[in-house]
């Protein structure tokens, strides 16, 4: 190896070694603290996903109790002979 192809690579080794120690370093408490935001903020979007589901599930229910109700009020009003606007 020429002290040329030496010069050329001792820049590429520091960046490798100062790369290297950067990500070895055990996380602080800030990075702990943002990993933990971080985790509680995924689970509160699953409660609220989870929340809204059921909600809507109730809607979808309701929606048939009033289709059915709709049905059986213009079935009276048919035999009854009374008109029912739509």
């Amino acid at each position: 190896m020429t002290p040329f192809q030496f010069c050329r690579l001792r820049p590429c080794a520091v960046l490798s070694v100062l790369a290297l120690s950067v990500a070895c370093t055990p996380p602080s408490q800030q990075d702990l603290e943002s990993a933990q935001a971080l985790s509680e903020l995924g689970e509160s979007f699953n409660d609220v996903r989870l929340e809204q589901q059921q909600l809507q599930d109730q809607v979808d229910a309701l929606k048939f109790v009033l289709a059915r109700q709709d049905s059986v009020i213009r079935t009276l009003a048919n035999l009854a002979g009374v008109q029912v606007p739509r």
